[in-house]
């Protein structure tokens, strides 16, 4: 299932590895004469084509960016896909100790979220994890 999702989904999944490595062997590449890189095939292509020279090209503040809402998508909505692709990669993201916001496509300061819409949220995240 994992294989299939990350086939599938690859512009959600891939894309942020890829921005990420190209970002760092820029950042390696300026500190060093020669570099030996192994790459898988899927990452290779988009690599080349993020691969720009200055002041064009990928660097980590845009590999760490988390992409705009599409719009008229709730916050709901957006938990429910978080839900299921946990399911789908058999993730389980809550269980990880550097996790300190679970929904940070909702909101990127964990603070700024009320106590109640914070239960809210994670209800409706488990809710829809039993679902699926």
């Amino acid at each position: 299932m994992q294989t299939a999702t990350i086939q599938y989904f690859s512009h959600i999944f891939l894309l942020p590895k890829d921005l990420y490595m190209t970002a760092f062997l820029r950042n390696t590449m300026q500190a060093s004469n020669c570099c030996l890189v192994y790459l898988g095939m899927p990452h290779l292509s988009p690599i080349q084509n993020y691969w720009r020279p200055p002041p064009y090209g990928v660097n980590y503040t845009q590999a760490t960016t988390i992409p705009k809402r599409i719009e008229n998508e709730t916050n709901d909505m957006l938990i429910e896909k978080q839900a299921i692709f946990d399911v789908l990669l058999d993730t389980r993201v809550w269980g990880q100790k550097y996790i300190t916001n679970p929904f940070p496509y909702i909101e990127k300061d964990i603070t700024k979220i009320n106590d109640d819409d914070l239960k809210h949220y994670k209800k409706h995240f488990y809710i829809n994890l039993r679902k699926y």
